[in-house]
């Protein structure tokens, strides 16, 4: 029995277990798949993720602050998904994913500084 509980505690502490926040999304489904509805689907995409820049900009709770503002879009906000549909919702869709800054970039920033740069050999 005492070989049994070593063995799971060093299991247990062997194990890594690595929480990862989930990034909320969104989700608008157009009126009908005519022109004028789907040019209001895409404007109420731009104003919402405008809107959610806004409103998540210093916030610890990006969940209730997404709640707290369903009803300026009559949206439901479910599992992490900001859900807009608009009229009846017979058409086309869109979503993606909810970011403060959609500023991703791969390359490495190299930090400068002048007085550095005249006192350097380089």
């Amino acid at each position: 029995m005492k070989k049994f509980i070593l063995i799971l505690l060093i299991c247990m502490n062997l194990t890594n277990i690595q929480a990862v926040e989930q990034q909320p999304e969104y989700k608008i489904i157009a009126n009908s798949n005519q022109q004028d509805d789907l040019d209001q689907m895409y404007n109420i995409k731009n104003k919402l993720l405008r809107d959610y820049r806004n409103w998540a900009r210093g916030v610890n709770q990006v969940d209730q602050v997404l709640i707290d503002h369903c009803h300026q879009y009559d949206a439901t906000y479910k599992e992490g998904l900001y859900l807009i549909v608009l009229g009846k919702g017979k058409g086309k869709s869109i979503q993606g994913p909810l970011k403060v800054s959609y500023c991703i970039s791969s390359k490495d920033i190299k930090k400068k500084s002048i007085i550095q740069s005249l006192f350097s050999s380089k």
